[in-house]
């Protein structure tokens, strides 16, 4: 199988897609705090996740995190669990608890602490729900685990991306194209420049052809013209 690899997508909106920023100390020195203050100061970072045009916020926000220190995991797993402890920015519009543990799940990999790697090996191999039951809850429970899969390639955990690879599931792919960021290459993995790849794209003769049997169609748009029968099998609506 062969993935188009730009980027690994974990589907989610724009604002919570952003990186680390490159200082992550606050004046080099850690933050002392306790666990409720520290639980405060997840949440915050947690709604920031669902806001726009916050750049400079979220990244204050997020170094002060990393300032405390490795403390900050357990919390954020903790919030993992109790999804609701979080409020959404606009509490009108609460947000979904697949939402929350999907910014629980980030969080964990953008704050950088090896102490992360655990947690999100337990969120990427957990069970997902069945399908067919909830539709909607299978679609957010799978995004939270591709976004684990996403942390663990950030703190590069190679081994346990190596073992949910052989797993053979549905995670077996987005784990090969982490390793292969990593660069460690398990097959089934290609590089495509996408814009390259679009400005060579040619048409196959063997791909499926509507027209397969008709006769040709017009070289321009609107040459052909078109005639309406009405139909004599329903009765007429007209007044």
């Amino acid at each position: 199988m062969i993935l188009l690899c730009v980027a690994l997508s974990a589907g989610c909106a724009a604002p919570a897609e952003r990186d680390a920023p490159e200082d992550t100390a606050v004046d080099s020195q850690a933050i002392e705090c306790g666990k409720d203050c520290i639980l405060a100061m997840v949440n915050k970072q947690l709604a920031l996740m669902g806001e726009f045009d916050n750049d400079a916020e979220f990244d204050a926000s997020l170094r002060e995190l990393v300032a405390v220190g490795p403390a900050v995991v357990p919390v954020v797993v903790g919030v993992y669990k109790e999804w609701s402890v979080s409020a959404s920015p606009d509490p009108t519009v609460p947000a979904r608890p697949g939402e929350m543990r999907w910014r629980a799940a980030h969080l964990l990999g953008l704050l950088g602490f090896r102490d992360g790697i655990d947690p999100l090996n337990a969120i990427a191999t957990s069970p997902l729900p069945e399908p067919g039951k909830d539709e909607h809850l299978f679609a957010d429970e799978y995004r939270v685990r591709l976004r684990a899969i996403v942390g663990l390639e950030r703190l590069h955990a190679a081994d346990e991306l190596k073992a949910i690879h052989s797993a053979g599931d549905l995670l077996r792919t987005p784990a090969a194209a982490s390793l292969y960021a990593l660069g460690i290459d398990v097959g089934g993995i290609k590089l495509v420049d996408a814009r390259r790849a679009l400005a060579e794209d040619l048409a196959d003769a063997k791909d499926y052809n509507p027209n397969l049997g008709r006769p040709a169609q017009p070289d321009k748009p609107g040459d052909r013209k078109f005639k309406v029968t009405p139909r004599t099998d329903t009765p007429s609506t007209a007044r």
